[in-house]
């Protein structure tokens, strides 16, 4: 992941933009006044979209972007100064790339295209081979059809030492390949195997799409252990994922509430059944990392937890694990002062939604959906989670259980950083245990020892959620690669931009420019590329070497590293090839200004705004009409008609 990823990665958009901008939600989208010129009406133009982090006038400026764009326009910075700016806020720290990094990141590339093949091969597996039909029927069992299989591209490992690693061999991956990617074990003598066999597979993805690692479940009952994980590696790291994010951004966005359950069976039934904003924290602890990403779609967190035989100990058991060894079968205990913890500072609100005796999240979502809706809309804060289950079963007319449970929560609504919600805590405690609350409050601030979170054994290892596997061809991963082919093409030989400039007016279009890039460190590249050509001194991308910013320079490598041909491309035409993708990257580009356009013109004629519907309605008739001139280019025949003359021509680097 490049810094600019990791940094949007991290970074909320509406947190940074609302900082300038008095934002109002409206659906999946948040409005207000463009900060960047003056307004007579004070009509509301300025749109961010949360699920994508970008933003875009519809006024006057007619501008959009990312955050970069926008720290940059906002506070009038370059690029280096925005991403210092933002680097900071993401806790993100800057460091020239080395030699080895470079090399580091082409190795990730390339262990990404490995999983990937890995993923399709046992996806295949599944759906044909005759040995794959038990998984079947373990998946029909659980309830899981044709979409859950389709939707997580679920797969299936073949009962055999070497099939795996026959295969992956033959499309070309080396052992190195797949040592890094961690689907081989290497025995002392050098004997190599598979290391998943006869399981049921489930690819993981990180918050990108891009493939990770797999999670395996075993399907004969005596195999151990029951779920196994790819090993920690450069990609994979359970407490840096949050499974099914990917899916589920847009989801929560729109619900502003993720529920977080423990299996990833259980995230897989629930996107099945509709509910899509369900993740899982991939049988970990739930991590400040992995809430933060969380966070930046949903501000609403609810746990999903097994229902608690408490007992006298009214032991506590959730999500939010206290685990030895990442691998290692260990005690799992709920730690509420954590998640309270965590609440305060990041600014979420986190609560618990508790299942019937007995029952997985994917039990009662099979069950009755309507079940689990009601669960979920009932609840309830931590604190108040813990107050109830600490009393449960206790004689609270006793006065020795009074100060148990009173010594037992008071702690826990000392961590709650609200006065008013601790003074609200404080009173609902008080009620409970029929005793004055200022008496409570005394004894607060006197001092309570904090019990160490009870633990209980558990036998079996969480289960491990999965992610998509064909979803790094999603469309963020398709446009990615769109624009990395077409701006690689033309910085590796910047005569391209002159030859699909001259085809595009041949088609009846307008230039190339930086609008058709959606990455503001690509737009920035993309429009150095002028000075690059206007002079003639050095070659072009000699030129851009000494004229970009440094922390562009790593983008500028990673262009003139990119693929020469493109997924759908015909081979031995690259002509056609380049102009083809040029006009699918200018179709992309108009298709999120379109889509955005109609999404507000319906929101601007349900509020019944006349004017702001007049504009959005200009809008969608602009981009709708542009969308039909780039298909009628990209109809079979009509590229022979531009004069495009392209080469890849050599790395000239």
């Amino acid at each position: 992941m490049s810094v600019t990823e990791e940094i949007k990665a991290r970074i909320d958009a509406v947190d940074i933009i609302s900082q300038t901008v008095k934002l109002r939600r409206s659906g999946r989208t948040y409005t207000g006044l463009c900060p960047f010129h003056a307004h007579k009406n004070f009509t509301p133009s300025f749109v961010v979209w949360a699920d994508t982090g970008t933003w875009r006038c519809f006024g006057q400026c007619n501008e959009g972007g990312d955050i970069f764009k926008f720290v940059m326009k906002r506070d009038g910075l370059d690029f280096s100064g925005a991403l210092q700016q933002l680097a900071v806020l993401a806790g993100v720290e800057l460091k020239p790339r080395t030699r080895d990094q470079v090399e580091q990141d082409d190795n990730l590339s390339r262990q990404r295209d490995v999983l990937q093949s890995a993923a399709v091969y046992y996806n295949h597996l599944l759906l044909n081979a005759g040995q794959a039909e038990h998984a079947r029927q373990h998946l029909a069992g659980r309830g899981l059809g044709g979409t859950a299989v389709e939707m997580f591209e679920l797969g299936y490992s073949l009962d055999s030492w070497d099939a795996g690693l026959k295969y992956l061999q033959s499309k070309g991956y080396t052992l190195d390949d797949l040592r890094g990617a961690g689907l081989i074990i290497e025995k002392e003598g050098g004997k190599l195997f598979d290391r998943f066999r006869d399981r049921l597979m489930i690819p993981v993805r990180d918050e990108l799409g891009r493939m990770t690692g797999f999670q395996a479940r075993a399907l004969k009952p005596d195999a151990l252990p029951k779920f196994m994980n790819s090993p920690t590696t450069a990609l994979f790291d359970k407490g840096r994922t949050v499974f099914g994010l990917h899916l589920a951004r847009k989801p929560m966005r729109e619900l502003n509430e993720a529920i977080v359950v423990e299996g990833n069976l259980d995230v897989i039934a629930a996107h099945q059944a509709g509910f899509s904003n369900v993740v899982s924290s991939q049988g970990t602890a739930l991590t400040e990392h992995q809430l933060r990403l969380i966070k930046k779609h949903a501000k609403r967190i609810l746990l999903a937890l097994d229902a608690d035989e408490a007992g006298d100990k009214a032991t506590l058991r959730g999500l939010s694990v206290a685990r030895e060894a990442l691998e290692r079968e260990g005690e799992v205990g709920f730690d509420p002062h954590g998640l309270i913890k965590q609440e305060a500072r990041l600014g979420v609100d986190i609560r618990v939604m508790t299942l019937p005796d007995g029952e997985d999240p994917d039990d009662v979502i099979n069950r009755d959906p309507d079940e689990w809706r009601k669960r979920a809309a009932e609840a309830e804060p931590v604190v108040a989670y813990v107050m109830r289950v600490i009393s449960r079963d206790k004689d609270l007319e006793d006065a020795k259980v009074k100060v148990e449970v009173a010594n037992a929560v008071i702690p826990y609504i000392e961590d709650v950083s609200d006065a008013i919600e601790r003074d609200a805590y404080r009173q609902k405690l008080a009620r409970l245990l029929k005793v004055d609350v200022g008496v409570l409050a005394k004894r607060q601030a006197s001092g309570v020892r904090r019990p160490e979170p009870v633990r209980r054994p558990e036998a079996t290892t969480p289960s491990q959620p999965a992610a998509d596997v064909r979803r790094p061809t999603s469309r963020k991963a398709e446009a990615t690669s769109l624009e990395t082919h077409v701006l690689g093409a033309i910085v590796r030989e910047p005569d391209n931009l002159y030859k699909i400039d001259r085809a595009l007016k041949d088609l009846g279009l307008g230039k190339l420019s930086n609008d058709d890039f959606a990455a503001t460190d690509l737009q920035l590249v993309f429009d150095q590329l002028a000075g690059a050509q206007a002079q003639v001194e050095v070659e072009p991308v000699a030129y851009l070497r000494t004229h970009l910013a440094e922390p562009l320079q790593p983008v500028l490598e990673a262009l003139t590293r990119a693929p020469v041909e493109i997924a759908g491309a015909r081979a031995g035409k690259a002509e056609e090839a380049l102009l083809n993708a040029t006009l699918r990257l200018r179709r992309q580009a108009l298709n999120v200004r379109c889509n955005e356009a109609r999404f507000l013109l319906e929101a601007a004629r349900e509020e019944g705004d006349a004017v702001l519907a007049e504009r959005y309605t200009q809008e969608v008739v602009e981009r709708t009409g542009e969308l039909a001139r780039v298909d009628r280019a990209l109809a079979p025949g009509a590229l022979n008609r531009a004069r495009l003359g392209v080469t890849p021509g050599p790395r000239r680097v």
